[in-house]
């Protein structure tokens, strides 16, 4: 058995030699170390410089949208009229899709402004969700017990259905504004936004039925101080309540049907084509040569002009009236021998039936001045024309 003193000294040298080791390790290990210490934060490095790069072309993308988006809200805002540079930004653009939405909400529709003036002749097209119609201004009368005007209107319905109920909204104001030569007459131009600031709303609803193929008069109500402030009315026509005529939609008065005109009577009758309706009224008839001369008013209430048209039907003395009969059977006599008097007739227009308005225009009918009291005739239409969509007019071949 050794000895622990010997025992400790025959392990010395190993002991020495380890810690050499240890000792020529260390320097290696530190190394080691911190080369890993440098590789990692270099990559912190790189990554930290990369985020603030990226972060720097996000705000230079951002800065670059804002100012985009606040260029293209000036434009917007020129366009729809709407101006509050004094505002914030989130208030302009509140405003702006106000502004947006009435638009949108109104091209939705079909209900167009009709611009009327009292001393203005003639009629104006008015464009509704239910069709065309034509309205104009009788005249207009002070008011005293409302304050205001009583403003006496027409219209004219050539539709196929009785309007019972409707809502006229709009505007009245004074005149529009002079512009200077050059000026352009657009919501831009502070003229025109000055005027229409003075322009006073009003809504008006209507409760007299519009029968089909007819004028129907009456009267709206609105407050103003004097006639200045009704040298322009303008409104939308918002039809709430209508109902088919069958009687007219269905049968003898289909499209390119006969109608039936009274040539005494000062009343419009109703032409119906393969074109739409069309309003014609006997002016004066007169003797000449060839037999009697109808001189006509055909009214157009739509976008295209007329070349040549053609009258095609019967001709006679005027219809029996059932109230001078003395019976039934009497009645029915008299109109035997009335149709038995009827004698075929073709008439051609070569006047031009102006669009939108009434055009005079006149017809031979072969028979003598007491034997044209009546006639059972069809409007066709043979030749038209529309605006071309460069401005100048382009020939349709009638159907």
């Amino acid at each position: 058995m050794i000895a622990p003193g010997l025992q400790d000294r025959s392990n010395r040298p190993k002991n020495a030699a380890m810690r050499k080791r240890l000792i020529s390790f260390r320097p290696m290990a530190l190394t080691l170390i911190s080369l890993c210490l440098v590789g990692c934060g270099g990559d912190q490095t790189e990554r930290v410089d990369r985020l603030e790069a990226e972060l720097r072309e996000i705000r230079s993308d951002t800065r670059d949208e804002v100012a985009e988006l606040r260029t293209r809200v000036i434009t917007a805002e020129s366009k729809v009229g709407v101006s509050s540079a004094s505002g914030s930004f989130d208030d302009r653009i509140g405003l702006l899709e106000g502004s947006i939405g009435e638009l949108i909400q109104t091209s939705g529709s079909s209900n167009e402004m009709v611009y009327l003036r009292p001393l203005l002749q003639g009629h104006a097209p008015i464009q509704t969700d239910h069709g065309i119609f034509l309205v104009r201004i009788e005249g207009m009368d002070l008011n005293v017990k409302s304050s205001g005007y009583t403003v006496h209107l027409t219209i004219g319905n050539p539709q196929a259905l009785a309007v019972q109920q409707f809502t006229l909204i709009g505007d009245h104001g004074g005149g529009t504004p002079e512009l200077d030569e050059g000026e352009a007459y657009s919501l831009e131009n502070p003229k025109i936004q000055a005027w229409q600031k003075t322009l006073k709303p009003f809504e008006y609803r209507v409760s007299t039925t519009l029968e089909p193929f007819a004028w129907t008069p009456f009267d709206i109500e609105i407050e103003a101080e004097n006639r200045e402030e009704l040298e322009m009315i303008r409104f939308r026509m918002i039809v709430e309540n209508a109902q088919l005529n069958r009687q007219f939609a269905e049968g003898g008065a289909s499209a390119g049907g006969f109608a039936h005109i009274s040539v005494d009577s000062p009343a419009a009758s109703v032409l119906k084509t393969d074109y739409g309706a069309f309003l014609i009224i006997v002016k004066k008839a007169e003797k000449v040569d060839l037999g009697t001369r109808l001189d006509l008013e055909i009214g157009n209430p739509y976008g295209f002009k007329i070349n040549q048209a053609r009258f095609v039907g019967d001709f006679g003395p005027a219809l029996p009236k059932r109230e001078s009969a003395a019976s039934g059977e009497d009645f029915a006599m008299k109109m035997r021998d009335w149709s038995s008097r009827l004698q075929p007739f073709e008439a051609l227009i070569t006047t031009v039936i102006d669009d939108f308005r009434w055009s005079k225009a006149s017809i031979i009918v072969p028979g003598d001045t007491e034997g044209v009291k009546f006639l059972r005739c069809q409007l066709r239409v043979e030749d038209v024309t529309l605006p071309a969509a460069t401005g100048t007019p382009g020939r349709l071949p009638a159907k």
